[in-house]
This record gives structure tokens, sequence and C-alpha cells, in this order.
């Protein structure tokens, strides 16, 4: 497992994108260039920091194999000090070896969503929520359920509105544009990671504007 080097030392603003392989880059060629934190770190430009936390494979249920709540990604977060933390996670839990029970995840989305808001540098946050999927159901390599997902989305969208998250609607946002999903249509390739880049850089430029 790849543990991400974080500049705790930057003086400028600094982003953490919390995640998994929808993060991480999975599938694409050149995911340290091509990604969506690289994009977006592009985009910010000078003064800005941007670590990927995208850690793939993992989801969020504690009954899974591959538990986010378990790595180390937390005290990294901690460590940095992060001024705006960008979470999309969540994905993984569709799937039917991880997924038990809609309120298992819950608790678990609600886990992760407290650890970010307790965290000492208070950062804003930004989540999405699971994008849509175009997986072949019937390939047990995914063993991946879009029922699930509809059920994980609702939640997402619940929790984050209890409390008072901005959230990017990517579930309703991929409807239909499976031109911007790699040839396995789950992850998302070089044109779906720029499209997610240009989404989480206007958040965090309106959420900038609110301040001043």
């Amino acid at each position: 497992m790849r543990i991400p080097y974080v500049n705790v030392d930057f003086e400028g603003i600094k982003v953490a994108c919390v995640g998994d392989s929808l993060t991480y880059g999975t599938t694409l060629l050149n995911r340290k260039v091509e990604s969506y934190p690289a994009r977006l770190a592009k985009l910010l430009g000078k003064g800005y920091d941007v670590v990927n936390l995208g850690f793939a494979g993992y989801a969020l249920n504690r009954n899974s194999a591959k538990c986010y709540l378990n790595l180390p990604a937390l005290e990294l977060l901690q460590q940095y000090s992060p001024d705006y933390v960008i979470m999309l996670l969540g994905t993984n839990d569709a799937r039917q070896k991880n997924f038990t029970t809609e309120d298992d995840f819950a608790t678990a989305y609600r886990s992760i969503v407290n650890s970010i808001v307790e965290l000492d540098s208070k950062p804003k946050i930004i989540a999405m929520t699971s994008p849509m999927a175009y997986v072949d159901t019937n390939l047990r390599e995914y063993d991946f359920s879009i029922e699930n997902l509809a059920k994980i989305v609702n939640i997402q969208r619940e929790i984050l509105s209890e409390y008072n998250i901005p959230y990017i609607d990517l579930y309703n946002i991929t409807q239909g544009k499976t031109s911007l999903y790699s040839e396995d249509m789950l992850h998302f390739n070089s044109k779906g990671a720029k499209f997610l880049a240009f989404k989480t850089y206007t958040a965090v430029k309106e959420l900038e504007g609110k301040e001043k």
C-alpha cells in the first residue's frame, strides 16, 4: 500500500483529496498527471498544495476487507492540517462483498464525516456523492451492484445535508455521461478526471468567494 507524502510545512493553502480509486486515479495511463487531484493542483496554481489521499479498493463499511477507516489516512490528515478536504468515498461499498445494510453504511459514512469535521485545522469540506456506474454487474470480478449504489448515494445526500456540508451530486450529473468512463465503466478516464477537477476547482473558488 502506497502511503502518500504530505508536505506539513507548506505555507500556502493545503487541500486534501480523500477517496478511493476514483481519487487515486486507477485506470489512468499517468495518474500522477491525469488524476483529478493532480489536475486540480494545476488549476489552483501556485500557493496551493494538493495531496492525493485516494486508496484503491477501500470501502467505508467496518465489515469490509479493506476499510478506509483503518488506514493511516486520518492520521496523515491530522498531520497535514488541511485548509480544505475534498471527499469522495462510498463507491466500493456498493460491491456485494462490502455491502451489509444501509444502517451499517450510514454509521460508517457518518464516522468519516465526523473525523474530518473534528480535525484540528477545522478545514472547509467539499463532498461528492458517488458517481453513477455503468459496469456490467454480471462480471464477477467487480461484484458491483447498481441497486446498492443508489442506496448509498441517498444516504450520502442525507448525511451531508444533515451536517450542512456542500456537495457535488456526481451521481446526478454523471447520468448518461458514459464518455467520462474508462473501459471498465466504473472508473473515470482522463476526460472524466478533468471533469472532476473542474467541478472541485469551481467548488473551492465558490467557498473562497463566500469568505471575502
